[in-house]
């Protein structure tokens, strides 16, 4: 928001009352406990083998109750509860791009290109990300996994994209 309004050029006094605003920054009770749900998905030798396409992923979408929501945050794809509350545009969806369009406030109405959109690849590869970008990134799953989302599998297409040479 801060960064934004310094683009914007808004009157000096704004971006002030903006910049004595906090940010959140994650408990380090929350990164771990994080960390710990995803150790143990990659531990488990029957589930962390599974992996999905965005083809596959797309199906996940919440519109017919034999494929529920789901959403992928980099390579983890999370089954979310069917009480928790998200943006539809998450479900059946890799929200990685989506997050870093957030974080540097750029339009999420024509920059989240969707699978089968022309541009969907090459998704964004961790190793390019700021580190305040990063954390953004990982507060997103965060916020998924701690509202009772579960690790179910990876994206494929998230790590193959990782490995290639841009």
């Amino acid at each position: 928001l801060q960064n934004g309004a310094r683009e914007a050029c808004l009157d000096k006094e704004w971006i002030k009352k903006l910049d004595c605003y906090e940010y959140y920054v994650t408990p380090p009770e929350i990164r771990a406990q994080t960390k710990q749900w995803i150790a143990e998905f990659l531990a488990d030798s029957e589930h962390n083998q599974v992996s999905w396409t965005s083809e596959q992923l797309t199906k996940y979408n919440g519109r017919n109750d034999d494929f529920p929501s789901h959403s992928s945050v980099m390579e983890y794809i999370i089954q979310l509860p069917s009480d928790i509350w998200v943006f539809p545009s998450w479900k059946g969806h890799n929200v990685t791009r989506r997050n870093l369009l957030q974080f540097n406030g750029k339009s999420l109405d024509t920059g989240d290109i969707r699978f089968g959109q022309e541009g969907y690849r090459p998704l964004p590869k961790i190793a390019d990300y700021s580190e305040e970008e990063q954390e953004f990134v990982w507060q997103n799953l965060e916020s998924l996994l701690h509202r009772g989302g579960r690790i179910v599998a990876r994206l494929k297409d998230f790590m193959d994209d990782q490995e290639e040479e841009n």
